[in-house]
């Protein structure tokens, strides 16, 4: 998958998470919670859609590195080649 269509993905995702933020104009270096005030509940659930959406496993102690749209791009397009 390349990373174009893991940041589709991704701002799909959000935009059904957090109905109110605006995904068009994403900074890929600033992390979700600071532009969307996403809770703990909300990035929980982002990790679960994108682990059912990429059919990919994440885990726990990487959520950090998903924190911003960069960081999924680059997290989620090397493990998706692991697979």
């Amino acid at each position: 998958m390349s990373r174009e269509n893991i940041r589709e993905t991704v701002l799909h995702i959000l935009g059904n998470i957090v109905p109110d933020a605006s995904t068009t104009v994403v900074d890929p270096d600033v992390s979700f919670h600071d532009q969307f005030e996403m809770d703990s509940v909300d990035y929980l659930r982002l990790m679960m859609e994108l682990e059912k959406d990429l059919q990919v496993t994440i885990f726990d102690f990487d959520y950090p590195k998903l924190s911003t749209l960069n960081g999924c791009q680059n997290y989620l397009s090397e493990r998706l080649t692991e697979q």
